[in-house]
Order: C-alpha cells, then structure tokens, then sequence
C-alpha cells in the first residue's frame, strides 16, 4: 500500500507548505466527542482555531536534486548508506530542516493523536453513546479488519485531500501489521503497548508517502523490474520504521499517558529527531 508517486513532486520557489494545509490539518475533529455528542474544544473555543500567522518560506530552486540522486543510487544498487543520504538531502535542502519536515507533516501527526485518543477511549469511555457505538460494533460480527475500517470512518472524515487519503491508507496499513504482529488482538479493546505499535507503524507510513510523493517518482521509472522497485521500497519503510519507532519509544518513556495534544506534540518531535538524525548522515 502506499500513495501514488506520479505527480512530479513539488517545486521550488513555492513554500515550504502549501496554503491549504492548516486547514485540513485544523479540521481533523475529536471522534470521541462526535460519537458522543459534545462540542469539540475548537467548538468551546472558537478564539483557538485560527492559529497565529507564520512567516512564509520560500524553497530553493532545484530543492530535491541531491536527495533524489542519492534515491537513484539507492534504488540502483540498494546501498542504505546512499538512502541515508537521500534523506538527509531532502530534509536539510529540499524541506529547510527537519523542523520544517515535522510541520509539513502536521496532519499527519494530528491524525495520529487522533486515532491513539480514539482507540484508548473506545476501550475507556465510560460515556453511554461510546459504549453504544462499540456494542453495535460488535454485534455486527465483523472481522478485524472490518473493524478497523469502521474506526478509520470516525478518526479520518472521506474529505477527499491528498493528505487525508494517505492518512487513511497509513491507518489501514498499520493496522494490517499489527494483525500480522499480534492475530488476537481486539482492535476495540488493545492494551496500550498495542496502541504506541500503531503510533510507529503509522507514522513510519506516513514518512514514507511523504517521502515518496515528494521524491520517489524514479521507483516507478523503467529502469527497474516492478520486484526490484518493490523491494527497494519495502527496505526503505523498514528503515523509517527503525528509525521513528525508536523515536517513539524514547519520547513515550516521559510520557506515560498523553492526551491528544500532548501526542500531537510527541509525533511532531519523534519526525523531527528522526530527520535530524538523517541530516547527520548525508
């Protein structure tokens, strides 16, 4: 699974963000709250949602020439030490930092939070509506995987935008794994070690459709067999896995039971140390 690549990629001379971003990011809502009836915080605080203006940056011309060289190194040969470069190059050149990396995946990071604050209050809430919708859920038979689809229905609207079509996808993914990982799991009961294996497989997707919408046009090139393009980009997942996760296991150790908020900022923190790690490697 994965976002189509066969768009060009994005300019330089154009900013760092596109302008609609921080709308879609804003409009991911609190399923919990939907389900049960009340007022989302945007809602009660109408003053909160329009956040403060930032300066616009400007990218460079030729932004992603390094980093997609060292892809097509990469993809040639398989080398991980010329991904490492190219991932580096992308987010010290083609982004303006990791910092910037982070922000531009900030819906991302917000579905994220979402879908941890959805899956730990569907096994928590002791709100009648919840404990309704989880019922209804269950007597309907479904398999996990139907499961799972019902729960991506709540935390990612069908909006349509690029971004929320690759947050569903990485959603169905990640849960496609964790089912690998753990068959019994009751994807509407997980302990928490269930829940944060979500968070890194999750994000560990959305890095690589990022990654792969900005930069990875060339895997689709004829210069490779559909195996060899399959293959390079399956390592290069497992790579940003590695790395994310182990952001995310070192950030979770000082927060033992974030709300969506504080998740928001962890995931923004864990993509931002990753690609400065990245950095220090190109």
């Amino acid at each position: 699974m994965g976002t189509s690549s066969s768009s060009s990629g994005p300019r330089g001379g154009v900013s760092f963000d596109p302008p609609w971003l921080s709308s879609v990011a804003s409009e991911l809502g609190s399923p919990l709250e939907q389900i049960a009836g009340e007022p989302s915080q945007q809602e009660q605080n109408p003053q909160q949602t329009e956040p403060a203006a930032q300066p616009v940056e400007m990218a460079p011309p030729r932004r992603f020439g390094n980093a997609r060289r060292h892809l097509g190194e990469y993809a040639s040969s398989g080398d991980r030490g010329s991904l490492k470069k190219a991932l580096g190059s992308y987010s010290r050149k083609g982004m303006g930092g990791a910092s910037n990396v982070a922000n531009r995946m900030r819906t991302s990071t917000s579905a994220g939070a979402g879908l941890f604050n959805f899956l730990q209050g569907v096994r928590d809430s002791v709100d009648t509506k919840v404990r309704d919708w989880v019922n209804h859920l269950t007597s309907k038979n479904l398999s996990a995987y139907e499961v799972a689809d019902e729960i991506i229905d709540q935390v990612i609207s069908t909006g349509g935008s690029l971004e929320e079509e690759s947050c569903r996808d990485s959603m169905a993914q990640a849960m496609s794994d964790l089912l690998t990982i753990e068959p019994d799991v009751d994807l509407l009961n997980m302990h928490n070690d269930s829940i944060w294996t979500v968070m890194e497989l999750f994000m560990a997707n959305e890095a690589f459709n990022r990654l792969n919408l900005d930069i990875g046009q060339l895997f689709e090139s004829e210069r490779y067999s559909p195996r060899e393009a399959v293959s390079r980009m399956n390592d290069m997942r497992d790579y940003l896995k590695s790395e994310i996760s182990a952001q995310i296991q070192e950030l979770r150790t000082n927060t033992s039971n974030p709300t969506k908020a504080e998740m928001n900022t962890l995931l923004q923190s864990a993509i931002k140390i990753a690609f400065e790690v990245f950095e220090e490697e190109a």
